[in-house]
């Protein structure tokens, strides 16, 4: 893979940098940061993910910025620093989906709210019918419950950064607030009845 730096720090971005005197670090720290490969780690925070956000940009220039969900683990490897996802109907706008066939490049941004954590890939998009898909490509993506697949969508990674968790704020998903709280109220439930039970011994 390529450093992420070297695509995005362009000359007019370097120059910004060494205005905020912030140009000698990121040229010292960033050639370091090359990732050669989606390592175990990375994979599995990215199969963690039940959302992430997708960049694109029109023929006209403008970037249109897309929100995907799915079930943890919904976006998945299918290659050596590849990643894909099963696309299933939606609103039928194909934004995305129209964007790449002029211009294949995407930005995603995967978010780990509750650590504070969040990674950005740059990498080439494609898309294709479900009939013209590899089927161990479209069994893997597939997920039962959800319904018919109608494209699979594959991602082949050209660099990745991990970014700061500075600003990121710390949300916490409902499943664990329930279990948490469900444990407290058991606790509670239990702490009544044996108070109940002492309050009894003593009235009779």
């Amino acid at each position: 893979m390529q450093n992420y730096a070297d695509l995005l720090f362009v000359d007019d971005v370097r120059a910004l940098q060494d205005l905020d005197g912030t140009g000698e670090k990121y040229a010292a720290v960033y050639p370091s940061r090359t990732a050669e490969a989606l390592d175990d780690a990375t994979l599995e925070f990215i199969e963690r993910r039940e959302s992430f956000y997708i960049a694109s940009v029109s023929p006209s220039g403008w970037p249109y910025v897309q929100h995907r969900g799915g079930p943890k683990g919904f976006l998945k490897a299918t290659g050596k620093n590849q990643l894909g996802f099963a696309d299933y109907r939606g609103n039928r706008q194909y934004v995305t989906m129209g964007h790449a066939v002029k211009n294949d490049r995407v930005a995603l941004i995967l978010m780990d709210y509750e650590y504070r954590t969040r990674l950005k890939i740059l990498g080439h998009l494609k898309m294709v019918k479900l009939e013209d898909a590899d089927p161990a490509v479209v069994e893997r993506l597939e997920t039962p419950g959800e319904g018919r697949v109608e494209r699979i969508a594959t991602i082949d990674v050209v660099a990745i950064d991990w970014n700061c968790p500075q600003y990121i704020p710390q949300l916490v998903s409902t499943d664990k607030v329930k279990l948490y709280v469900d444990a407290q109220l058991k606790d509670i439930a239990a702490e009544n009845e044996r108070l109940k039970a002492e309050l009894a011994l003593l009235k009779s």
